[in-house]
């Protein structure tokens, strides 16, 4: 009875604080905030909407991805300098494509893949990925997924068990799959070629017709998307944010807050609160937004919001990486329904990174041990203890690139060294030390030039992968080798 009595007290202590306390007032924000606020909300769709306008709506000749919708866009050969993407990565063979659930849900099936890491990731337009799997995550037997879209009202066939069956929160998505390259020869692409020729992408009333398996993407044609676009949106330069105008980025997001396919989310005060200030601009759901029809004023708080967004993603990125030893390691611990800038940074800096480490994570190197920029006229090496390797369930891969992030072409074709490199034999390992020799010009002592890894003649830069990266690869607190300078 005295602790009900109590508690009554402080019920009533705690409301009368409550009506004491007067409610502090929220500053309204400036134009030029709620625009810097917009490019960090939104950079990953706007991005999102032009990669799916490559995937499957650009049919130009030039365009190496253009696949329609619901068909992976496959990579079929060993990523080499050819290959016009930044910071690839020649350890797996990709494949990509958008998903288009407005007719229904759509069924993905995946072979029994035994001698090899794969993963089919699937990732909603705010970069989520809300479907993991693949050998670390459930094993190497076939599966079949269905990923079920929103006020679906059929049923969903009786072959799913519930862990397979994925509600998606939208009509759109978008898949990759990843299958790892051990040997590069051509046997070993040629089994991930038929490893990939089994993986399909189905709409489950052509699923359901075909006795309820999936149909080989050679045997189904390409379907072109017909989604909202803006006029103009060839020109928007999509994936490149540095040559994107205040302009085009709010046009392009507006057609966006307006495209039925991608809903907002249900339960964001933070959404609701960005969508609400920039009606200001006539940006939302059911206006019309018109450049030309904005004031001087509104103009520039949208420009100046705008390169403050992109400068403040870019310096972000720098500020926040995790340093290991050295190694810049991007903190990706997921939330990006509410971690703008997170989801901003890996939106900017790798595109449909995961948004979680649960996959694989990555760490960047600009800066030889001096703390200098990287020049292909010195000669660098990296030393790994054989017996402090970096910790993965999967592979470690260490790719070099030129100043711009792309693979340059060398004598022996080696773009990277990787953990399958080392179990082949293909280096020598000397005292429980690998040494990697990183130069331009081909080593003249033999053994060295086993370990060479050619690096471009000019400026170069690494981004290293870590497959089922154990925590000190996530946290930072391995012992990452230094590149550091021959003197």
């Amino acid at each position: 009875m005295i602790l009900k009595h109590l508690a009554s007290k402080l019920m009533v202590a705690a409301a009368a604080l409550c009506i004491a306390l007067p409610a502090q007032a929220q500053e309204t924000p400036k134009p030029e905030q709620v625009a810097e606020q917009a490019y960090l909300y939104g950079l990953q769709q706007a991005i999102y909407y032009g990669q799916r306008w490559a995937y499957t709506q650009n049919d130009s000749k030039d365009n190496i991805v253009y696949t329609g919708v619901n068909r992976f866009s496959w990579v079929r050969k060993q990523i080499t300098p050819d290959y016009p993407v930044v910071t690839p990565n020649a350890t797996t063979l990709y494949g990509a494509g958008m998903l288009d659930l407005r007719d229904g849900p759509v069924v993905i099936e995946v072979p029994e893949i035994t001698d090899r890491y794969f993963s089919v990731q699937v990732m909603d337009q705010y970069g989520i990925f809300r479907m993991i799997v693949g050998s670390p995550f459930n094993g190497t037997a076939a599966h079949k997924y269905i990923l079920v879209p929103p006020n679906f009202t059929g049923d969903v066939p009786a072959d799913f068990p519930t862990t397979e069956i994925v509600q998606w929160p939208s009509l759109t998505a978008y898949a990759v799959a990843r299958m790892a390259v051990v040997t590069g020869t051509d046997a070993d692409i040629k089994t991930i070629n038929g490893y990939q020729d089994e993986t399909t992408i189905t709409p489950l009333a052509d699923w359901l017709k075909n006795d309820n398996k999936g149909i080989a993407q050679a045997d189904r044609q390409i379907v072109k998307g017909d989604f909202l676009i803006p006029d103009g949106l060839p020109e928007y330069q999509f994936g490149q944010v540095d040559k994107q105008t205040a302009e085009q980025y709010f046009t392009l997001l507006s057609v966006i807050l307006n495209d039925p396919t991608m809903p907002t989310l249900t339960d964001s005060i933070m959404e609701a609160e960005i969508l609400k200030q920039l009606e200001v601009f006539n940006i939302g759901k059911g206006l019309s937004f018109d450049w030309a029809k904005l004031t001087a004023e509104q103009q520039t708080a949208l420009e100046t919001g705008f390169k403050a967004g992109f400068d403040s993603v870019r310096k972000t990125l720098e500020t926040s990486l995790i340093n290991m030893n050295g190694w810049g390691v991007v903190r990706n611990d997921g939330g990006f329904e509410t971690h703008w800038m997170d989801r901003a940074i890996i939106a900017d800096a790798a595109w449909a990174a995961p948004d979680k480490n649960i996959s694989h994570g990555g760490a960047f190197l600009f800066l030889d041990s001096d703390g200098k920029p990287f020049n292909g006229k010195n000669k660098y090496t990296m030393t790994f203890d054989v017996n402090d390797l970096p910790p993965v369930t999967q592979f470690w891969s260490i790719p070099i690139y030129d100043a711009n992030g792309y693979f340059v072409a060398n004598e022996i074709n080696r773009y990277t060294v990787n953990s399958f490199m080392l179990a082949a034999g293909d280096f020598v390992v000397k005292d429980g030390k690998l040494v990697i020799y990183i130069q331009n010009e081909k080593p003249t002592d033999p053994e060295q030039a086993k370990n060479w890894l050619p690096a471009p003649a000019d400026g170069f830069r690494f981004t290293a992968r870590y497959y089922g990266p154990y925590a000190p690869l996530v946290n930072g607190t391995y012992n990452m080798p230094k590149v550091v300078l021959t003197k």
